[in-house]
């Protein structure tokens, strides 16, 4: 392991290297709930790496809500800018383990997504402070990271601890070598310290967990417990809109003054047209069916390929929803 300190009082000249190279977005704390913001040299820099996820997810800094995927006769040119976010959650990491099974591993693989996966750095932290929402030991994570990001903070009395986990990580580490110091035993058992409270924390939230075999539960899931789940649901798509994981899009054409354009904008599989095929024929015509096949696309069809769940655990669904549907409570019940 690869553990370095950067005190106090250079973590804000850091980021501002940092920015001179690329965009930097960073947690900002602001009404009880955190969000992402670029840094700016003449904004106060108060960044928020203890607090739960933001509350807008990552994904569309790698998978744009509306995207130019192709241009008729002319090309479009690849051109993303160098990004990089810090304090980036697990919860939100298992929204780009997923994007990179199917942007890349799964075939054919997608260059507009390569590409800006290439160009952007993640430096995620730990999540010390669970809150009631969160639930991500639920579907197999932690709140912490271990995997995925370029770097990893934990906050700790005297800085921030950094954990290099690839070479994009170490090489800004290099470039910024003299900002940081050693770091001994004793802040490293800090850390574990930490984690572990942490981990407790989520133990007593979550004092419920979901069967082992929640896939096989979930493909003979009952049609009418889930009709009865989704009773109070108003539609109002929040839960697909603010999820980090949901992969799917629509592709349209658009005839410009001089060209074609393709445009690529996410699809959201509680949408009525979503299942609508040639002719006019749905096969999930009602909402019922469709609150039947998220649960199946979360937790049984992507498990089946990946062996993991295409739900990430971070609860904005349920914060997002005018009803409240808890999705573990649903879980729970199979």
């Amino acid at each position: 392991m690869n553990f370095l300190l950067l005190p106090l009082g250079n973590h804000k000249e850091f980021i501002s290297r940092l920015s001179q190279k690329a965009k930097v977005f960073y947690p900002f704390a602001e009404n009880g709930k955190s969000h992402l913001i670029e840094f700016k040299p003449d904004r106060n820099f108060s960044p928020d790496f203890n607090r739960i996820r933001t509350a807008q997810n990552i994904k569309h800094f790698f998978f744009p809500s509306r995207d130019i995927v192709a241009r008729f006769p002319a090309k479009i040119e690849l051109r993303s800018k160098p990004i990089v976010l810090m304090g980036v959650k697990n919860c939100d990491l298992r929204g780009i383990e997923v994007y990179d099974c199917v942007f890349l591993n799964w075939q054919p693989v997608d260059n507009i997504y390569k590409e800006r996966r290439e160009n952007i750095i993640i430096v995620s932290a730990d999540c010390p402070e669970p809150q009631d929402t969160c639930f991500c030991n639920f579907v197999g994570l932690k709140p912490y990271v271990d995997k995925i990001s370029d770097l990893n903070i934990t906050v700790v009395k005297s800085g921030y601890l950094f954990e290099v986990f690839s070479e994009k990580g170490q090489n800004l580490i290099n470039e910024n070598r003299e900002l940081f110091a050693e770091a001994d035993k004793e802040i490293i058992n800090e850390r574990e310290v930490i984690r572990k409270k942490a981990v407790e924390r989520l133990e007593t939230i979550n004092k419920k967990r979901i069967k082992e075999n929640i896939y096989e539960l979930v493909e003979k899931a009952d049609r009418d417990m889930m009709r009865n789940a989704r009773n109070e649901c108003v539609e109002c798509f929040a839960c697909l809109h603010s999820c980090p994981t949901c992969y799917c899009f629509l592709l349209s054409d658009y005839k410009r003054a001089e060209n074609v354009e393709r445009i690529r904008s996410w699809d959201a599989c509680y949408y009525a047209a979503y299942a609508r095929v040639g002719g006019g024929a749905n096969p999930r015509s009602k909402i019922d069916e469709r609150f039947w096949n998220r649960f199946q696309c979360k937790f049984n069809y992507f498990y089946q390929y990946e062996k993991f769940f295409a739900c990430s655990g971070c609860g904005r669904c349920f914060v997002g929803c005018s009803a409240k549907i808890d999705i573990r409570e649903i879980l729970n019940k199979l």
